[in-house]
């Protein structure tokens, strides 16, 4: 599990692609898949359908088939029928990519993204990326990378379209936010350097108010919070203000310390049909006990979404914004033995409280929009008065 965490660091840093959507992520390799003897039996049925009607259209049919892209195309359409834009079929081109992301570095626009609405939606750009440059957004949706739809496509497989080496272009079909037509944009590929954390010192009334903006749930997003949180509380910060908007996710370990370092206890626990419950908890000394507000936006996803639920659950934050992204579900990749693999979603996870966020999102305790055509940061300005209220 630790090797896992740790290679999907490396694909968060480099790409900036896929945060958000690796909390919770599993691999499972020789654990082969149990199951009843009736399970088994209509599998097989299942199995033996799907291979007589390829044989009748190779027998029968009266133009060539292609009989593997007859079968990827029927999983694709099987996977389709279970209505979970998480769950996916890899090639094993596909997988071969995804494996060759956990090592060396590799660069891409600058944009992290979540499977949505049959596209690919843009949560966040990173300052001095293409994306940025290119005037893209949060909000804005891929809809297509060369010519080629994104829509049934796995977000790893249009992943491993969109990255490639610096220097070179990739023509993403867009459709802005708000806007109906799509539009096309051409970007020259970079490595983005992605920050971890922004952090300053605010005032509320009387109050000091350290700021702590957590841009990615990485490898070290629990040590790097920790330690600003040190730090403003030595400059005699009275509050802690967590910024957690347009934070796509990351690592569920990160997760966890990251609450960790405001509670201490169970953050949130997964279970599924054919996965057992567990528990994830932190029983590291939390950093501080000042009081904290929570910032989430429609982009806050993911392990922002469990940070966010558990501090509130274990009453240790307000939050203040807007409902969350709403994605609460759990993957594991199983390798298929041909190169190939699946992505399936195998649990469901709850906060503290036992809530199931998915496709629900967390409403704040204190509705705060900001509008982006204002130079104003309304919901951090609501936070501050909220704070100078107290």
């Amino acid at each position: 599990m630790r090797a896992l965490r740790t290679a999907l660091l490396v694909i968060l840093v480099s790409l900036g692609f896929l945060a958000g959507y690796f909390a919770g992520w599993r691999a499972h390799g020789d654990d082969a898949v149990r199951l009843t003897a009736d399970e088994r039996d209509a599998a097989a049925q299942a199995g033996e359908l799907h291979q007589r009607i390829i044989e009748e259209l190779q027998g029968r049919y009266y133009r060539e088939v292609d009989p593997e892209a007859l079968s990827t195309k029927g999983i694709d359409g099987m996977l389709k029928s279970l209505d979970d834009p998480y769950t996916a079929y890899l090639s094993p081109s596909d997988t071969k990519k995804l494996e060759e992301q956990t090592e060396g570095e590799y660069s891409g626009i600058g944009a992290a993204l979540q499977k949505k609405d049959g596209g690919l939606l843009i949560t966040s750009v990173f300052d001095g990326s293409p994306a940025k440059s290119a005037g893209l957004g949060p909000g804005d949706v891929i809809v297509a990378v060369d010519g080629e739809t994104t829509e049934g496509e796995a977000l790893e497989a249009s992943v491993a379209r969109i990255k490639g080496k610096p220097g070179t272009e990739v023509t993403l079909t867009v459709r802005k936010k708000g806007a109906e037509k799509a539009e096309s944009i051409t970007l020259t590929r970079k490595t983005i350097p992605i920050p971890q954390t922004r952090t300053e010192m605010l005032e509320a009334g009387r109050d000091d108010v350290g700021y702590v903006q957590l841009y990615e749930f990485a490898g070290s997003a629990g040590d790097d919070v920790r330690d600003e949180v040190d730090k403003l509380e030595e400059k005699g910060a009275d509050w802690i203000v967590l910024d957690l908007r347009y934070n796509g996710g990351g690592l569920l370990s990160e997760a966890v310390d990251v609450t960790g370092v405001f509670v201490e206890g169970d953050i949130v626990s997964t279970k599924g049909l054919n996965s057992p419950l567990e528990v994830f908890r932190s029983d590291e000394t939390p950093a501080t006990d000042l009081p904290v507000v929570v910032l989430t936006n429609g982009y806050t996803a993911s392990a922002s979404e469990i940070v966010t639920g558990a501090l509130r659950d274990r009453e240790r934050a307000t939050v203040i914004g807007e409902t969350t992204f709403g994605k609460g579900v759990v993957q594991s990749i199983v390798p298929l033995g041909n190169g190939a693999s699946l992505k399936l979603t195998t649990a469901t996870y709850y906060t503290p409280a036992g809530t199931n966020i998915d496709k629900k999102g967390i409403k704040p305790d204190i509705k705060a929009p900001d509008d982006p055509k204002t130079k104003k940061d309304e919901t951090l300005d609501r936070a501050l008065a909220y704070i100078a209220a107290r």
